[in-house]
């Protein structure tokens, strides 16, 4: 399984699309720049959404609002809870969520509702030991990733 087609599933909760679930995963297979953005938002060598924090600095922007609790989960090997747009829009601000956006492709006021779609199962996928990835190893799956898209 491809690890577009494992963050989709994991998204859906492993149930067959419906609801706004089947949009995103329509908009995700039309639109393969979303899955970019996202690579961009959690690598190290990728400054153009969020600067370069990667998954690290996510993890901190989380902790400091009060979300580590969450992103642990979303870490661990156990259930992803939700998060909310406006929950993602607060943790990353407006700046970050234009950045996505743009590079997405999508209008800024889906950038959160895709992002919170998205997020739990994304760093779930990348931490399948329930454990963070070293920053070369976690920066590698994601250039392997671009570079699948681009083919």
């Amino acid at each position: 399984m491809g690890f577009l087609d494992g963050i989709l599933k994991q998204a859906m909760g492993g149930q067959a699309e419906s609801g706004g679930l089947a949009g995103l995963a329509t908009l995700v297979a039309k639109n393969p720049q979303i899955l970019t953005a996202l690579a961009g938002l959690l690598s190290t060598k990728d400054a153009s959404v969020g600067g370069s924090g990667g998954l690290a600095g996510l993890i901190g922007a989380f902790q400091s609002k009060g979300l580590g609790d969450m992103m642990s989960s979303w870490i661990s090997t156990g259930p992803n809870p939700p998060v909310s747009a406006a929950q993602v829009t607060d943790v990353l601000g407006h700046e970050t969520i234009g950045q996505f956006a743009r590079q997405a492709g999508v209008p800024a006021s889906e950038a959160g509702s895709i992002l919170a779609a998205l997020l739990p199962a994304a760093i779930d996928h990348l931490t399948p030991d329930g454990k963070v990835p070293e920053t070369n190893t976690l920066d590698g799956s994601l250039t392997a990733l671009l570079s699948r898209l681009e083919r």
